[in-house]
């Protein structure tokens, strides 16, 4: 158990963990959450060890971003109530340090080896395929980490998470949970039902008298106001205009490149050829001994001067050859250490033991490591430079645009002046309709009709249109809403009366009929007296697809006639109208073979112990010792 628990720590569960959570951590900038500082004031204690207002501030802001990109506008409630937002973002901090505290008291441990492999295993450092040091070093950089803190980050996640897994991977489902899950998941309900569309009433003639037509009117008047418009003026700043602007000389990239050489550097690599004597997935000891004995014979035969294909067509064995040459990373890590030591072509190696038996090593081609000369990288090296000093010109600007529109925020002339960047007018504009120009995105458009700008004639904040792109706008023109006549919607008003009286009608209708069923009626007879028609679903599962959701729903809903009555009865509203669900009986669900009910087993087991898990995390935070300052 304890090895299939260290598996998944290695799979797909810690590439999950690692990529939303380590890297949303790290690509939003938490060096602060690594680093305290001393002088901040202490907002909690847990156990003793302090949590900092600077640590609460950078989760804070975290958690804001986080709220931006996951809701967009519709996130902008949330992002308003500072005070529910912080608590989150202190319970977060509490709760992180009190988990990695009980996995360091309970024993757990996580090793540089582990650290090492998810690291190289993560898709966000990868390119086609492989880890990239390139990738790795071009996203650090952006993130103000090192990778030491990095490194720490990962292994304190890992570690909260090793007894999750530990308790979720030995849970179990008994027999009467497994079978009652699928019971209740695999039950079909044998019903029939009957529409009665809301057309069924709107054929008949209804009368709406003008005085509700203008009484409707009257009390729904914002109902018919025409749409308020604005349009603005707006600074943009551009990260893709400010990198046009750069021109760095020869004597400016060369420098340059100098500084960052190591990322002109092509890596040490091999083209290797491998030779393996494989091992049962359960052998024993002496059948480890048996293997090893038959490696150390093929390498001396190899130093002899045999070749892989036939020592392996002699014995059996896996032959592989790389096509292409390896960098350190791409060499698969329990081979790294013996790859190192490989110096020259057409050497050797001693048998190396992996999960799977005896790997040898040749060396069939070797590449030195070897700086690239600066006119095979020159363009490269314009990118990047060109890149990091946009960037950093982009941050300068975009602190001084805040700061000047803030100081001066009735006009945006001083700001246009001081940064020379000059002043755009969009089109006018609603706040619900996206325009062509920049009030396609929502939150210009919310922020354009907000009190501070609209109404108190203030510069907005620097608002982030993109990661390349921000903007500071201020109302320019506004054409206030304004309320139609009613002769011009009178006949609109006239219909959507008419059809909730269809609608009030078809309900009235659906809830009597219904009751008359109930009462003893004949569905037949009821039915056609009626024009209309019952359908039969049969026997049908809670996923299936072949009538309405709100209808499959009802009959899920139904009580078990089996229990009272042989028929069970129930009203729900659909699209075009209501209908009359009639459930006659219900069917225990089953599973057709071992495989599915194993499955369910597993499903059973899974959920199970995630909820020990959360009752554990739980009891363990609780029991923390736990101080937050007011």
């Amino acid at each position: 158990m304890l090895q299939t628990i260290r598996e998944h720590t290695q799979g797909w569960i810690a590439g999950i963990i690692i990529s939303l959570i380590i890297l949303t951590f790290a690509l939003w900038g938490i060096h602060s959450y690594l680093v305290s500082n001393g002088s901040s004031r202490i907002v909690a204690e847990v156990n003793g060890v302090e949590i900092s207002k600077e640590q609460l501030a950078v989760a804070y802001e975290r958690l804001r971003r986080q709220a931006q990109v996951q809701y967009g506008a519709d996130g902008n409630a949330l992002l308003k109530d500072e005070t529910t937002l912080k608590s989150r973002a202190l319970n977060a901090l509490v709760e992180t340090e009190a988990l990695k505290q009980v996995s360091i008291s309970q024993g757990f441990l996580i090793s540089d080896s582990q650290i090492d492999n998810y690291l190289q295993n993560m898709p966000q450092f990868q390119v086609d395929g492989q880890f990239s040091v390139e990738r790795f070093q071009e996203i650090l950089s952006s993130t103000l980490l090192s990778t030491s803190d990095f490194l720490d980050l990962i292994k304190t996640s890992l570690l909260i998470d090793q007894p999750k897994l530990g308790v979720v991977f030995t849970s179990f489902s008994l027999p009467d949970e497994t079978n009652y899950t699928i019971g209740l998941v695999n039950q079909e309900r044998d019903f029939s039902y009957i529409n009665i569309p809301f057309q069924y009433f709107l054929s008949q003639p209804i009368t709406v008298p003008s005085d509700k037509i203008k009484a409707y009117y009257e009390q729904h008047q914002n109902d018919f106001m025409t749409p308020e418009q604005v349009n603005i003026d707006y600074i943009e700043l551009s990260l893709k205009e400010l990198a046009a602007n750069f021109k760095p000389t020869d004597a400016v990239l060369k420098n340059f490149y100098n500084e960052n050489i190591n990322s002109y550097t092509q890596p040490k690599a091999w083209k290797l050829s491998s030779l393996e004597v494989s091992v049962p997935s359960n052998a024993t000891q002496d059948e480890w001994q048996e293997a090893h004995k038959k490696a150390l014979a093929l390498v001396e035969s190899l130093n002899k001067g045999q070749n892989f294909t036939e020592l392996a067509q002699k014995n059996p064995s896996k032959v592989t050859l790389s096509l292409e040459l390896m960098t350190f990373s791409q060499v698969p890590t329990e081979l790294q250490k013996a790859t190192a030591q490989l110096v020259k072509i057409n050497q050797i190696s001693t048998p190396i033991k992996t999960s799977s038996g005896f790997v040898i090593l040749k060396v069939i081609d070797l590449r030195e490591p070897k700086i690239q000369d600066f006119d095979s990288v020159k363009t490269k090296a314009n990118e990047s430079y060109v890149r990091r000093r946009a960037e950093e010109k982009f941050a300068e600007l975009r602190e001084r645009l805040a700061d000047v529109t803030y100081e001066h925020p009735d006009s945006l002339q001083t700001a246009s002046k001081t940064l020379a960047l000059p002043i755009k007018t969009s089109e006018l504009f609603t706040k619900e309709k996206a325009g062509k120009d920049v009030s396609q995105y929502k939150k210009v458009r919310d922020i354009a009709f907000s009190n501070d700008v609209l109404n108190l004639q203030n510069n907005s904040d620097v608002i982030q249109i993109n990661p390349e792109t921000v903007i500071v706008l201020r109302a320019k023109s506004h054409i206030a809403s304004t309320l139609l006549p009613l002769k011009d919607i009178s006949k609109q008003i006239e219909d959507k009366l008419k059809y909730e009286e269809a609608i009030a009608q078809t309900e009235k209708f659906t809830n009597e009929m219904k009751a008359r069923l109930e009462s003893g009626d004949s569905q037949n007879a009821l039915a056609q007296s009626q024009k209309l028609t019952w359908k039969e679903a049969g026997f049908l599962g809670r996923y299936s697809t072949k009538v309405d959701t709100a209808i499959l729903d009802l009959a899920f809903r139904l009580p078990d006639p089996s229990t009272k009555v042989k028929t069970t009865y129930g009203v729900t509203r659909l699209q075009n109208g209501y209908a009359i669900v009639s459930l006659r009986a219900v069917k225990k669900g089953v599973v057709e073979d071992k495989k599915q009910y194993s499955i369910f087993a597993e499903q059973v087991q899974n959920s199970e112990g995630l909820l020990e898990y959360e009752l554990y995390k739980r009891s363990q935070i609780n029991q923390a010792k736990i101080n937050i300052e007011n």
